[in-house]
């Protein structure tokens, strides 16, 4: 009976664990594929001459990028700073 707990138990811990892990960004990526280059450069190129842009989760700490685009550590949008 302890054994069938046991294995019920860890089935549900590792079930847990991989949606917890599958869910994250998965909005953030789903918006990036759906979105073309070309639509990414239409976005006010002159504004984007001036503008930086940041992940929001800071994954690469105070880095920041002259375009828009996706973090390459958490695949989140870039978002735009002021400096």
């Amino acid at each position: 009976m302890k054994k069938a707990i046991l294995i019920i138990g860890t089935a549900m811990l590792f079930i847990a664990g991989s949606t917890m892990f599958s869910a994250c960004g998965n909005s953030e990526t789903k918006h990036n594929e759906e979105m073309s280059h070309d639509e990414n450069m239409e976005m006010t190129d002159e504004h984007a001459e001036h503008a930086h842009y940041q992940c929001p989760m800071k994954c690469e700490g105070e880095k920041t990028y002259e375009e828009p685009g996706i973090c390459p550590v958490c695949e989140m949008d870039l978002k735009e700073i002021e400096k």
